[in-house]
C-alpha cells in the first residue's frame, strides 16, 4: 500500500514538474511555486495515507489480540476437560489394577512365582526338579529332594511366602 502512494506521489510531483515547464503565461505561478504546491500535496497526501494505514494496523493488532484471548481461553478449557478425563480414566485404571490383583488366581500365581525363585536361591534346591502350585493359598510341592532336611527346608521356605495358608509337601527322597 505504501509503494502504491509513492508511486502516486512521485507521479503527481513529475507531472508537476513537466507542466511547470510548458509554456507559461502571464498570471501564471512560476516552476519553483509549482513544484512548491506539487511538493505541498504529495506530503498531506502520504500523511493521509500515513494516518490510514496505522490506523488499520491498529484495528488488525486490537482483533488479533482479541482472537488470541479467546483462542487462550478455549485452549485452557481444552486442557483442563482433557485433564479431567485423564484424572478419570487413570483412577478407574487404578480400580481394575487393584481388583486384578487382590483376585485369587493372581494371588495365586505371585505366591507360585515367589515359592520358585527362593527354591532357585537354595543350591540344594535347585538342583533338583521342584513343582509348585497355589490354588487358593494352599501350596502343593511335588518332586524329588536330596535329604530329608532339604525336603523339611523347602516346606519351610514355602510356608514363609505371604498368603500362604497352607503347604502339602509331597516330595520324595531321591535314591542313590
Amino acid at each position: 500500500m505504501k509503494a502504491n502512494i509513492l508511486r502516486a506521489a512521485l507521479l503527481a510531483a513529475f507531472s508537476s514538474l513537466a507542466l511547470a515547464g510548458c509554456h507559461r503565461e502571464s498570471g501564471e505561478a512560476s516552476v519553483g511555486q509549482k513544484v512548491d504546491t506539487a511538493i505541498d500535496r504529495t506530503q498531506e497526501k502520504l500523511s493521509a495515507a500515513g494516518a490510514a494505514t496505522s490506523q488499520a494496523v491498529s484495528d488488525a493488532g486490537e482483533k488479533t489480540s482479541q482472537k488470541l484471548a479467546e483462542m487462550g481461553d478455549k485452549t485452557q478449557a481444552a486442557v483442563s476437560n482433557a485433564a479431567d478425563k485423564v484424572a478419570e480414566k487413570t483412577g478407574q485404571a487404578v480400580n481394575a489394577v487393584q481388583e486384578a490383583s487382590s483376585s485369587p488366581a493372581v494371588a495365586d500365581a505371585a505366591i507360585t512365582a515367589s515359592i520358585k525363585t527362593d527354591l532357585l536361591k537354595d543350591p540344594d534346591l535347585s538342583v533338583f526338579k521342584i513343582d509348585v502350585d497355589t490354588k487358593d493359598g494352599v501350596v502343593t510341592l511335588n518332586g524329588l529332594a536330596g535329604t530329608d532336611a532339604a525336603r523339611a527346608r523347602a516346606e519351610k521356605m514355602a510356608s514363609a511366602v505371604k498368603g500362604v495358608k497352607e503347604v502339602r509337601n509331597f516330595l520324595v527322597l531321591k535314591r542313590a
